[in-house]
């Protein structure tokens, strides 16, 4: 019962991350490489992510889950009340990370990119660390 439990949890973390990798506009394969899906996950494999399987249990997908996580958490408390600034905030560029969308940062720089967007929109991060 607690792994069929501990397995809808982590379905519910995948379609998560995935519908907020959708909303922030990213591609297919900016999904593989955000995430650090194996390589043989393709892309017409992501619908499964979106509604029915977990991302697979590794310790690089793994860390990019708890950031993209932390991203979506940080978000929501920046803008409790209008959820569309969030996307606003993802996909406008910015002077504080040399004219790229928040979005495209992540793109371009993989996990450091989705380490620069948390430390920045989660103060508590960026001061304690990965305590999690």
């Amino acid at each position: 019962m607690q792994n069929s439990a501990q397995d809808d949890h982590n379905i519910e973390l995948t379609q998560a991350v995935m519908h907020a990798l959708d909303s922030w506009k990213f591609d297919g394969e900016h999904i593989l490489s955000v995430m650090a899906l194996p390589d043989n996950v393709k892309v017409r494999h992501l619908s499964q992510f979106r509604n029915s399987q977990a991302f697979p249990d590794t310790p690089e997908v793994t860390e990019r889950l708890r950031h993209v996580l932390g991203i979506i958490d940080a978000l929501s408390t920046s803008y409790p009340t209008n959820p569309s600034m969030s996307l606003f905030w993802m996909t406008r560029a910015s002077k504080k990370f040399q004219n790229r969308a928040p979005a495209q940062v992540i793109v371009e720089d993989g996990l450091e990119g989705l380490i620069t967007i948390r430390k920045h929109l989660d103060c508590s991060y960026d001061w304690f660390g990965d305590s999690n």
